[in-house]
């Protein structure tokens, strides 16, 4: 009986999504961090990657949006701009000033990963599709850091209504300026969602012994990154403090021309995934004030060396929903060998090839589906 079971559910999952040939492999252009003075603003339209990422399936997407997809929250992305010309993203930015340029194309990836629209024929779409982004400047025109420039956006993010607020690069708990924009954010009940590190090891420093990224502030949400296996790779730059852990590695969105795909990693990216769950929540219970999301989200996580982001476990409240495929439990993700962004980001990456994985990932996570979270399931260790 139970692989009658098990067979019908992997039918239903590969009815979901279409699995291409084992040799189908689509290389993907790595979406930049910043640009160099040199350098022209990102043109290329990505290429067309038809296929769901591996983050759909980890991540029980499917089943969440049965619940909620994010209608009627505004989140704030402050970082490099986010362009709405992608159609995912098409009539659902609005910015603040020159934010609606991004020259760069690190925003909009970042907001495609947030609230992507669920488009016919196309795996991809963000975490809340129904949400909509408001974009905030939080970096120079080319993605240069500029800590002042991110704490004031948080700030004018907070003031423009924005319910979640996620922020392109670690923030200073002891900066002064950080902290009085943390507290415009709680005034107005906004929850803003950081990277615990930072997406590439800073200029100047050592390989061997990167500097981390410092404490954050006591009240954001701090993310760290971590793979299809629930680890991160060695190289990975370091951090000081981490709430959460989220999807932040080979992950697959879009750029700010065109409809293609490119790829990308990096905490950044793993906040805007949690700040997209952070939205499904605030849409499915409005009721709840911007601090007791972020204890939701917390309570519902996965246990591990870190908690795992649960996006149905936040939405519903259960601090046993399905756990999703990992390492230990299935195989739901054979990525091909590629090379690590945060050392090659010009690199392209190949990521996708995997539907058959992700088909396999959503039945495991259906079949576990009434048992919640009895088995205790734990997400691989965080390698810093």
């Amino acid at each position: 009986m139970r692989r009658t079971v098990t067979a019908l559910l992997l039918a239903a999952a590969l009815s979901t999504f279409s699995c291409p040939p084992a040799s189908a492999e689509v290389v993907l252009p790595a979406v930049p961090e910043r640009l160099s003075a040199q350098q022209k603003c990102t043109s290329f339209k990505g290429r067309d990657a038809p296929d769901a990422p591996w983050t759909r399936g980890a991540l029980a997407l499917d089943q969440v949006w049965a619940l909620s997809r994010g209608r009627g929250v505004t989140v704030a992305v402050v970082g490099t701009g986010v362009s709405d010309a992608p159609a995912v993203l098409a009539g659902r930015v609005r910015a603040l000033g020159d934010a609606g340029q991004d020259c760069v194309g690190r925003g909009t990836f970042q907001a495609g990963l947030i609230a992507g629209a669920v488009t016919p024929g196309q795996g991809f779409a963000g975490v809340a599709p129904q949400a909509r982004i408001l974009a905030v400047r939080g970096t120079g025109g080319r993605g240069e850091p500029d800590p002042a420039r991110l704490a004031a956006g948080v700030r004018e993010a907070a003031a423009a209504g924005a319910d979640v607020i996620a922020v392109t690069a670690p923030l200073d708990g002891a900066d002064k300026a950080v902290r009085g924009a943390m507290e415009a954010a709680a005034r107005a009940d906004a929850l803003v969602v950081v990277p615990a590190a930072a997406d590439s090891a800073p200029s100047g420093s050592s390989r061997a012994t990167p500097r981390p990224a410092p404490a954050p502030p006591a009240s954001a949400l701090a993310v760290l990154d971590t793979g299809p296996q629930g680890t991160r790779p060695d190289s990975a730059p370091g951090f000081t403090r981490a709430d959460l852990t989220a999807p932040g590695d080979a992950l697959v969105g879009p750029g700010p021309v065109g409809d293609g795909k490119w790829t990308g990693s990096g905490a950044s990216l793993a906040a805007a995934v949690t700040a997209g769950t952070a939205a499904l929540v605030r849409s499915y219970r409005p009721e709840l004030t911007a601090a007791e999301v972020r204890e939701r989200l917390l309570r519902t996580a996965y246990p591990g060396d870190l908690p795992a982001l649960d996006p149905y476990g936040a939405v519903a409240g259960v601090a046993g929903s399905p756990a999703p495929a990992s390492a230990a439990s299935a195989d739901p993700v054979r990525l091909p060998a590629a090379p690590d962004t945060r050392d090659a980001r010009a690199t392209a990456l190949i990521v996708t090839g995997g539907a058959m994985g992700t088909a396999l990932a959503v039945a495991f996570v259906a079949a576990v589906l009434p048992r919640g979270r009895t088995r205790k399931w734990r997400p691989g260790r965080i390698a810093d």
